[in-house]
């Protein structure tokens, strides 16, 4: 005789945190045999990353960049199955 084992799965809503900010972030990966690595630090507006992406575009001629968004979520438990 064996033991048997019963495993339940519960579902979560993944939602938006209202408290939570979002920021955003660029970093130039422009450069032939590596990326330039230049990063525009986290801002708290899209406005703030492109201004900083045409001013590095300006005084370095970099066309190409990696644009990243964090935000944060909440996991609220769901029903079990």
């Amino acid at each position: 005789m064996g033991i048997t084992r019963r495993f339940r799965f519960q579902n979560y809503e993944i939602q938006p945190d209202p408290v939570g900010e979002t920021t955003y972030a660029a970093e130039c990966v422009s450069g032939d045999e590596a990326d330039c690595g230049a990063q525009s630090g986290e801002k708290d507006e899209t406005a703030k990353v492109a201004q900083w992406i045409a001013e590095h575009t300006r005084d370095t001629g970099h066309q190409r960049y990696r644009r990243t968004v964090a935000d944060y979520v909440t996991a609220e438990p769901g029903e079990w199955q």
